[in-house]
């Protein structure tokens, strides 16, 4: 519980540790840090195995090795934003904790699952306190990251140190314990995906000291995936129709809302207050296309590498088309069209990338499934889960 209470209560201030930590020893001081806690667990491992326990099993030690490589490579995985790589830290202790915890009353294989699955409930619960605090949003990526992190550390347990606190049978007790977590996973799960912004509109109306969670980045959203020939992939809460018709029908009165000068860093967050996904969803992301065109067009100004500006010229170029192509009407009234030469400039110097390309804008909307397909199966499993338990329960004698 200690454990626990110490990574939720840390979640309020995280964003400030982690200025603090950037602007004082540098953003690698996180990297590095995860890398010398895994180096040194290991090292004290293999000493107590060779010379405390005496342990002769090679595949023991090698299990050690695989799971030390996982948080290594996994690590160096999130040198974009290091850290993240706390969370191997923090979880990896919580896995010990709930893991030693647990086996009081559960002593047979189930502990593992069970202790993973108190991980991954943690884990979310984190995100979504993250979701309350400004400027901080819930994603799902993370929540399997926390997982990940327990998960490989309950590996080096189970293959690695294999301690004799699973030779009991099974028994009622774990699997219940079991088919309880995951069902409250599954609810959780459930409740987090259903946390779209309707749903938000709705319970925040009802309840006005709610209002505020209006103005926040969406737990979930659901949308579509689109592939245009000319352009590419992008992501977006509208169909090409409804883009297109919101474009014609709203464009000038959309276009005139933006300031006339570049919108920078400061004025598009400003502005995304205001126009934000839950509100207003075409502008909002005309405003994240526009700004990813617009930054990346200054990125490239300040490249000389050839390769990295070709790359970086794909990117403008195809943002370009996009806002050109389905956000037109608005393009123009804004002021912020290029015009034909600039664009032909580009067009030479993308061309070189042959890669199809992917907008990363939009890349948390939820395309694979619908929310009503997720529901029901989160249904099916609960059933299912519970059913199967009582089964395996009535097969026990303990």
């Amino acid at each position: 519980m200690i454990c626990t209470a110490g990574i939720l209560a840390t979640v309020p201030i995280a964003r400030t540790v982690q200025h603090l930590v950037y602007d004082t020893v540098g953003r690698e001081f996180f990297t590095y840090s995860v890398l010398f806690a895994v180096i040194t667990a290991l090292t004290i491992l293999l000493f107590l195995f060779i010379f405390k326990l005496k342990v002769k099993k090679v595949s023991q030690y090698i299990w050690l090795f695989i799971c030390a490589g996982l948080y290594v490579h996994f690590t160096f995985q999130l040198k974009a934003h290091p850290e993240e790589a706390i969370h191997f830290l923090e979880y990896g202790l919580l896995s010990y904790f709930l893991l030693r915890a647990l086996n009081q009353r559960i002593r047979d294989w189930t502990v593992y699952v069970t202790t993973v699955l108190f991980v991954l409930f943690v884990g979310t619960i984190d995100e979504f306190l993250q979701w309350m605090i400004p400027r901080r949003f819930f994603d799902f990526r993370d929540v399997g990251l926390n997982m990940l992190a327990g998960g490989i550390f309950l590996l080096a347990v189970w293959k690695g140190i294999r301690p004799k606190i699973t030779g009991e049978p099974l028994s009622k007790f774990s699997v219940k314990m079991l088919a309880g977590i995951i069902t409250v996973n599954l609810v959780f799960l459930g409740l987090c995906l259903s946390n779209t912004p309707s749903t938000v509109n709705r319970y925040s109306a009802a309840f006005n000291a709610l209002s505020w969670l209006r103005n926040e980045e969406p737990m979930a959203e659901f949308g579509y995936k689109h592939k245009d020939p000319e352009i590419g992939t992008f992501y977006s809460r509208l169909t090409l129709e409804q883009l297109r018709d919101i474009d014609l029908t709203n464009g000038e009165s959309y276009g005139k809302v933006l300031p006339r000068d570049a919108i920078s860093v400061a004025v598009f967050e400003k502005m995304l207050k205001v126009y934000n996904s839950n509100t207003d969803p075409f502008l909002y992301e005309f405003l994240v296309h526009l700004f990813q065109r617009d930054s990346s067009f200054t990125e490239l100004k300040g490249t000389h590498n050839q390769d990295k500006r070709t790359r970086i010229s794909k990117i403008v170029l195809s943002e370009n088309l996009l806002v050109e192509k389905y956000f037109g009407n608005t393009l123009e009234y804004s002021g912020f069209a290029w015009p034909g030469e600039k664009v032909k400039q580009l067009k030479n110097s993308a061309s070189l990338q042959p890669a199809d390309y992917i907008s990363k804008t939009g890349f948390r909307i939820i395309t694979a499934f619908s929310l009503k397909t997720a529901l029901v199966v989160i249904f099916i499993a609960l059933i299912a889960v519970w059913v199967l338990g009582w089964i395996w329960r009535k097969r026990l004698n303990i």
